[in-house]
């Protein structure tokens, strides 16, 4: 079975696994006040600090670890989005962690703002500019589009909003970024930015979030004062070490050849969507005609596992990110397809040729 959905989880890899293992005997809890908790204690803050090292984080910033990339993502709404005379900008790609909590905001009267996309799945730099006046507090872009494989230039964006307003508070989902970019958050300018350790060949149940300015972060669990008292809780130290290992080992692949590969191998009427300013190891193809959910099964019973996007929440049944950019008659036929190091270019092309006849099989049998 030929695994091409990368972009949902990735198996963990065996130096993260051993690592996990082997944290798991340090077992004191790293707030204790004994030797061995002392060596937990330091075990962790040393992975903190590996962190704002490696993402290049601004001199005082910080790095907290979370249960997932949805808590941090949620952790940042809910400390910044608080008073409803001023705008949130939200763009219409964003993750379901940020999509799904800033429409619950403006469900309750918060004026939230979602910001319409390119036709590749990126922010509309024209509409931040519309929607940038001195009532703005906030703004929220991901990185990579995890349905469409989208760059937004984060660095650009941070530049022209704080020029605007050097008060106005810029997050960032990272989780599909790491790995295919370069990242440097000192360079960016972000005052949040997101990473998870399931989408690097880490663990589930890890994630991260860096904090430019601790003193300005609203603390979200409550409890023991953990995670320097913002978020509470005993410190998952296997799991963190096992997190550590993993963005540790994150070499950052070329995918066009296998991209190309996979393309050329299509010989049916397709709609491309990751078709510029996208990351490589993520293509969003639509088929007029055809239902995603079907070519997925069909490709399963051929041996390859490929995903239709994340989950949608429209009562149509149609994926919410791809329903801002893509003709109607295309939304039912989505495909996303996500590589990584272990699959093959040949592989990719094969691919591409089981796609093509499930989808002219298809085609065939429901026009009889």
């Amino acid at each position: 079975m030929l695994y091409f959905d990368n972009a949902s989880t990735t198996q963990i890899s065996e130096a993260s696994l051993n690592e996990y293992v082997k944290a798991s005997k340090l077992f004191y809890n790293p707030s204790a006040l004994y030797q061995p908790s002392n060596e937990a204690k330091k075990a962790l803050e040393e992975a903190r600090s590996f962190f704002i090292t490696k993402l290049k984080g601004k001199e005082r910033s910080t790095f907290i670890f979370t249960g997932s990339a949805t808590e941090s993502n949620n952790a940042v709404l809910n400390s910044c989005i608080t008073r409803k005379d001023k705008k949130y900008l939200i763009t219409a790609g964003e993750h379901s962690s940020i999509y799904e909590t800033a429409k619950h905001y403006k469900e309750q009267g918060f004026n939230v703002v979602f910001l319409p996309l390119d036709k590749n799945g990126s922010v509309n730099i024209e509409a931040i500019k519309k929607e940038l006046d001195m009532s703005v507090a906030f703004v929220s872009v991901i990185h990579v589009s995890n349905e469409t494989g989208a760059i937004n230039d984060v660095k650009e964006i941070v530049n022209l909003v704080k020029t605007y307003n050097k008060n106005i508070i810029v997050h960032s989902d990272g989780v599909q970024a790491v790995g295919k970019l370069d990242i440097n958050l000192k360079d960016l300018n972000v005052d949040y930015y997101t990473i998870s350790a399931h989408k690097i060949h880490g663990p589930k149940g890890i994630g991260g979030l860096y904090i430019a300015n601790p003193n300005k972060f609203k603390a979200f669990i409550l409890g023991g004062g953990q995670e320097l008292g913002l978020r509470s809780g005993t410190e998952n130290l296997p799991n963190i070490l096992a997190f550590k290992t993993a963005f540790n080992c994150v070499v950052k692949t070329d995918f066009s050849k296998h991209k190309a590969a996979l393309l050329s191998a299509i010989n049916t009427d397709c709609l491309l969507v990751s078709d510029h300013d996208c990351v490589n190891n993520i293509i969003s193809i639509c088929f007029s005609g055809v239902r995603g959910e079907t070519i997925l099964h069909i490709l399963e019973q051929k041996g390859y596992l490929v995903g239709t996007g994340s989950a949608c929440n429209s009562k149509a049944g149609y994926n919410r990110v791809l329903a801002e950019i893509v003709p109607k008659k295309y939304l039912p036929g989505a495909i996303r397809i996500s590589f990584d190091k272990d699959v093959s270019i040949n592989d990719c092309k094969k691919l591409g040729e089981e796609l093509s006849l499930a989808v002219k099989t298809y085609r065939e049998k429901i026009s009889r």
